[in-house]
This record gives structure tokens, C-alpha cells and sequence, in this order.
């Protein structure tokens, strides 16, 4: 995948993308919190307006801002005592592995580059190996539905929403595939990596026509159950520069 930044619309659609966010008014205020405190406008260290504030500024009561507090201090964004009030907690305390709080963050903040970049790594560190312990232990229907993910990114032709949707299909699946509950765990993290890329400034995505059968060929290699293969060609989707060998 070719990414330069401006595909905000179409990598939402990405499946296997979860959000843990409540609906209704808490949700509403949940995101435009979040945003403040990734964007920086209530910076780590200070203390965010009072409970009663925000309720009057944002035009809800204070249980639904008591409530966005609550959800925002679990991802570990704020924490509130009685000395001092609700403060933004330093950025190494953030769970930075939440999908919403990583698509919170505006491409054109000065950290968003650095949280791309490490993000990116741990993908690649996970995937390769990912995909490897898929060969060994896809049932049968995982290593379709790996399959006809593949087989749906080839047939998108470049378009980006369909390429974007397959490609997320794709990953969760082998991730999912590998039957390791940690692992698991982190799929939406890694689905996100691709609603980053998106997010990241680009122009647009663009799924050149190798794409479609290089993510054939880890299919087919989950498969036919070679964990070797499987791993040495999701290390060539995962470092294209660096290609990759079945050995």
C-alpha cells in the first residue's frame, strides 16, 4: 500500500476496527475532550476546566461530563483527585495501543509523526510473526475468509474504501487466526495502523497491482500450512523495501 496523507472518510470504514466509546451525548463529549487532549489544547500536566464548566460550555449536564471523565481516565488520558481536580496525565502514561485514542491525534500535531513511526514498528515486529503461528493453527474457515480478503483487495483495482475495507479484513483475520488471546487483543490497535496511515497527511491511498497478490501469497502460504513462507511474506508486505525469502 502507497500511502500519503487524506484518506479520513474511507479508512473509517475499515473493518475489525472496534471502538470501546458509549453512544448518545457521553460519546459526543468523550471525542471532543479526547481531541482537546491529544490536539494539545489542555496540555499534559494542567488542569482541565471544572465539571460544572464544561457542562455549561458544552451544553450537557454534569453526570453526561462526569461520565466522559470517567471513560477518558480509563484509557489513562486524565485522572481526577480531590486536592487538585481532573489533571491531563503525561503523554507515557496514555494507552496509546486504543484505537480511539490514536485516531484522536491531528495529523498535523508535531507528535503525531513520532506515535505514526513507533506505531508502524510494532506492527511490523507482530505481523510477520503473526502470520507464521496462522499457518500452524487457522481452522479451515479463518484461512478462507484470509483468502477471500486477499483475493478482494486484488479485484479492488485501486479503488480506496473497497481496497482499505480488504486490506483491514486481511490483517484482523490472520491476527485473529493465530488463536493467541494477547494477540488478538491488540487487532484493533493493528487495524488502526492503517486508519493512521490514512490520516497521516497523504494525498490518497493508492493499492498499486502487486498488492493484491502479495497478500495472495501469505493466504496461500497460511493455507497450505507453511509457517516459514507465511512469515518470510508478510515480512516482504511489512518491509516492501526489504523484500523477503521463504527460507
Amino acid at each position: 500500500m502507497d500511502v500519503t496523507p487524506e484518506t479520513l472518510p474511507a479508512v473509517a470504514l475499515l473493518s475489525g476496527l472496534r471502538s470501546s466509546l458509549p453512544t448518545g451525548a457521553t460519546r459526543r463529549i468523550v471525542e471532543i475532550l479526547g481531541r482537546r487532549i491529544a490536539g494539545g489544547s489542555y496540555a499534559p500536566g494542567t488542569v482541565i476546566p471544572r465539571e460544572d464548566e464544561l457542562a455549561q460550555a458544552l451544553g450537557v449536564s454534569r453526570t453526561t461530563v462526569r461520565d466522559a471523565i470517567k471513560v477518558l481516565s480509563g484509557k489513562s488520558l486524565l485522572r481526577t483527585a480531590r486536592r487538585y481536580g481532573t489533571r491531563v496525565q503525561p503523554v507515557d502514561d496514555w494507552n496509546l495501543l486504543d484505537p480511539d485514542v490514536l485516531a484522536w491525534h491531528d495529523p498535523v500535531h508535531p507528535r503525531f509523526r513520532a506515535i505514526f513511526s513507533e506505531a508502524m514498528a510494532l506492527r511490523r515486529m507482530i505481523e510477520p510473526e503473526a502470520a507464521g503461528l496462522a499457518a500452524l493453527r487457522a481452522s479451515a474457515g479463518q484461512s478462507r475468509a484470509i483468502l477471500e480478503a486477499a483475493r478482494g483487495l486484488a479485484m479492488t483495482r485501486g479503488a480506496v474504501v473497497q481496497g482499505l475495507a480488504a486490506d483491514g479484513r486481511f490483517h484482523a483475520t490472520v491476527i485473529a487466526a493465530t488463536g493467541n488471546l494477547m494477540l488478538r487483543q491488540l487487532s484493533p490497535t493493528i487495524v488502526s495502523m492503517l486508519r493512521i496511515a490514512g490520516e497521516q497527511g497523504a494525498s490518497r491511498v493508492r493499492f498499486d497491482p502487486g498488492q493484491g497478490a502479495a497478500h495472495l501469497a501469505v493466504a496461500e502460504a497460511i493455507r497450505d500450512g507453511d509457517a516459514c513462507a507465511a512469515r518470510a511474506r508478510m515480512r516482504a508486505l511489512a518491509y516492501p523495501d526489504l523484500g523477503g525469502s521463504d527460507n
